[in-house]
């Protein structure tokens, strides 16, 4: 039940700050490149997002399964930073 409850936190927390994150972001590129400042916030969200998702298809049984939990709160930290951008 300890498990759980962590998972859950951390998916709980993580959605509560990363489309505000992704946002932030984009504002402050925008404010120094312009329009293209968005785009380039948007293209590191997405790249991140498939760097993390790599990383998480590379993960197997030999890991622990917190390895696992971290990569995918970094992958899904991404996704909705992207939606916030």
């Amino acid at each position: 039940a300890d498990q759980a409850s962590t998972l859950a936190g951390c998916f709980g927390l993580m959605n509560l700050f990363a489309r505000s994150l992704g946002g932030m972001l984009s504002d402050g590129l925008s404010a120094k490149f312009g329009f293209r400042g968005r785009i380039w916030a948007q293209f590191l969200a997405l790249f991140f997002e498939a760097f993390f998702l790599f990383g998480f298809g590379s993960i197997d049984n030999s890991n622990e399964w917190y390895v696992a939990l971290i990569v995918l709160v970094f992958f899904s930290t991404c996704v909705q930073m992207a939606e916030g951008t």
